[in-house]
């Protein structure tokens, strides 16, 4: 019967047949070419990840079964126009989510953690809750929602988590106190100032979080109040719309409020200058691939105040070993652009001013203290910036040693309830 069949397929049907294969074998062909022959990158961009590349071979490697996965691994990564394979991809799976009327729910992809703006609108109304309904419609994607062409992080820590966290900064003080001022200060997440009452149910008010950590500190730890300030500009541009840090200008006011605390005079901004980096498409973007946030990406500004500084890079394992550098890194760009507050999550760096007023403070911080930092410069004489993620030194060792007589905290809500970031600020005290 098969040889029947065969018998009465079409000299035509044949040369399409024939025609089809040498197409087929043609593309794979050039294909293979094409991926030896076009430069490589080291870098996705879209990903915001360094690439596969071609592994080396050794017995070792060859042996394990590991070799020839690596090889697939560079294949995958670097075959030809991948960024628009994979931009295509992301357009088409973004157009088959399901949606109501409402809400647009995707598919779950990775877990991962505008152009500038006026700074003038300023919010009026006193309003310390959500926003009233407007009609607008919202978009959630896994734990990130997508409202008003910008993408929030939806806060939900418990108070246990938050008294842990209060719990090491006390402990820090009793340890350090009186000769160490002790301050906190708890970021809220952008979405504290955008949800509207129709969807105020999607996270819980920073706020009483915020003010049930700092009821369990102790008593002599000033408490910085900048979502209060924060929430006087909430109009303003002081978080970025595809990323989940703030702005410089958020980080400003958090400053301003830092200084009532600390019985200091914030810089005043009207008159310094000031530098962006451009078509910045930061981590809720990567995330999410929604359009709608390409549509609307951030710029990242940066100030030059005009007090001069010395700004050092430490290390983490050696005590007075500073390496004369940069405050900013200028060479960060495109989703790397946050980079540019103090060269990124450095260790550990320092900042010697011209300022001889005895004022020497210490900040430990995740990434938000990075935008947040520089603006000491203009109000200390000294400032040592830790990174609880990444410091393995002895920090209370270096605090005696650079004669530190203040202590900032500063972190995000989330970090003040993740027992990762809380454990990491308790490992800093040998």
């Amino acid at each position: 019967m098969d040889s029947t069949i065969i018998e009465n397929v079409s000299p035509a049907s044949k040369k399409i047949h024939t025609v089809n294969v040498v197409i087929f074998c043609s593309l794979l062909l050039l294909g293979a070419v094409a991926s030896l022959a076009i430069k490589k990158d080291s870098v996705s961009v879209m990903e915001n990840r360094k690439l596969a590349a071609m592994p080396k071979y050794s017995d070792s490697l060859f042996w394990s079964g590991k070799y020839f996965k690596q090889i697939e691994e560079f294949y995958a990564d670097n075959f030809p126009l991948r960024d628009k394979w994979i931009s295509f991809s992301d357009r088409f799976k973004n157009n088959i989510g399901f949606s109501s009327s409402e809400i647009k729910i995707y598919d779950p992809e990775n877990d991962a953690e505008a152009n500038e703006k006026t700074d003038t609108t300023k919010d009026e109304t006193g309003q310390t809750g959500p926003l009233p309904d407007d009609g607008a419609t919202g978009e959630v994607k896994k734990k990130l929602f997508v409202f008003k062409n910008r993408a929030f992080e939806m806060f939900g820590g418990g108070p246990a988590m938050g008294k842990s966290y209060a719990n090491v900064i006390n402990e820090y003080n009793r340890l350090l106190s009186p000769g160490i001022q002790v301050y906190n200060l708890i970021i809220p997440v952008a979405l504290e100032f955008e949800i509207t009452e129709k969807y105020a149910k999607l996270q819980k008010p920073n706020r009483p979080a915020i003010e049930s950590v700092y009821n369990t500190l102790d008593s002599n730890i000033k408490k910085v109040w900048a979502i209060d300030e924060l929430r006087k500009h909430r109009g303003e541009y002081i978080y970025f719309n595809t990323d989940h840090h703030w702005t410089s200008l958020g980080a400003y006011y958090a400053y301003r409020a830092f200084c009532y605390t600390a019985g200091l005079t914030p810089v005043s901004l009207d008159t310094v200058p000031s530098k962006t980096k451009n078509s910045f498409l930061g981590s809720l973007y990567r995330l999410t691939k929604d359009p709608k946030l390409k549509e609307n990406p951030d710029s990242v500004r940066y100030y030059l105040f005009k007090d001069s500084v010395n700004f050092y890079v430490g290390a983490s394992n050696k005590i007075g070993y500073w390496n004369k550098s940069k405050m900013y890194g200028e060479g960060a760009s495109g989703p790397n652009s946050y980079s540019v507050f103090l060269q990124g999550d450095l260790p550990v760096v320092k900042m010697e001013t011209q300022h001889k007023n005895g004022r020497k403070i210490a900040v430990v911080k995740e990434s938000y203290g990075n935008a947040f930092a520089p603006f000491l410069i203009n109000n200390y004489e000294k400032i040592i910036v830790v990174d609880q993620r990444y410091y393995t030194g002895d920090f209370i060792a270096m605090l005696k040693a650079e004669g530190i007589n203040e202590l900032l905290f500063i972190n995000n809500i989330f970090a003040a309830h993740t027992p990762f970031h809380i454990n990491k600020i308790k490992g800093l005290k040998k």
